[in-house]
């Protein structure tokens, strides 16, 4: 709710004139055109949006059926949501919506028609769940203790898009210099985890089986540096902000 703190500590004269009457409505209004601007930011076709109430996330029969019934409709291929079983989270929405989305690739999975009127979706091929920025994250050694991913993507050629997207999050007070340096924090750090300058980390809840010993092209080739060094890269910080002037206001 920064935005609405921000607000209300403006002088009177300064505030937006729609907050004196703003309602809960309002409010969510504003929150989704932020999404639909992410969306658009990122390349999404289809935004849908759930309506679910932030911190009142639990695990129910209701959102399991209903993410099962997206599935159905959407036909993925991917899937990617939280990790399920975040350490310390235990009732966070994060990890609750990780294990809703889990249980309804489960029900989708194993539709019979016979008896549900419809049929089964097998169609996702691959999982993968993103994690917090816990120290379990600190490594890409798979034979170290605790939770490493075992995925790492190099995001610094959309790393702009990202920014973009974090830019569009007034309500939060995520845009401007935070947006900068959440990613030069945080995903920079990943980057020196996986060896490029931005990166981020996924887990997959069950291995691959490959035809042949998988050697990538960025993998068979890899030269020898001493040292890997930014080179050409640009940095997060010096984007220029995406925020557009509206996102500020309650209303259109």
């Amino acid at each position: 709710m920064q935005w609405l703190a921000d607000e209300r500590g403006k002088p009177e004269s300064e505030r937006d004139p729609d907050l004196a009457t703003m309602t809960l409505d309002d409010y969510r209004k504003f929150k989704a055109r932020e999404t639909e601007r992410i969306a658009e930011a990122v390349g999404v076709d289809e935004l849908v949006q759930l309506g679910w109430t932030d911190h009142e996330i639990y695990f129910d029969l209701d959102k399991v059926h209903e993410l099962a019934d997206i599935i159905r409709r959407v036909e993925p291929d991917i899937i990617i949501t939280r990790y399920p079983k975040d350490e310390g989270a235990t009732f966070n929405d994060h990890p609750m919506t990780g294990r809703i989305v889990m249980k309804a690739l489960e029900v989708v999975t194993n539709r019979v028609r016979e008896f549900d009127g419809v049929d089964a979706y097998h169609g996702v091929k691959q999982v993968f769940f993103s994690v917090s920025a816990g120290r379990e994250l600190n490594s890409n050694d798979q034979l170290a203790q605790g939770l490493v991913p075992d995925v790492w993507v190099d995001t610094t050629p959309v790393i702009h898009k990202k920014i973009a997207a974090i830019d569009q999050l007034v309500s939060q007070g995520y845009q401007g210099d935070t947006a900068r340096w959440i990613v030069e924090a945080r995903d920079g750090r990943w980057g020196m985890i996986a060896g490029c300058a931005y990166a981020e980390p996924f887990l997959r809840p069950s291995a691959i089986t490959y035809d042949s010993l998988p050697m990538p092209p960025r993998v068979a080739s890899k030269t020898y540096r001493p040292t890997v060094l930014h080179d050409a890269r640009g940095t997060a910080r010096d984007l220029p902000s995406a925020t557009p002037p509206e996102a500020y206001r309650l209303k259109p």
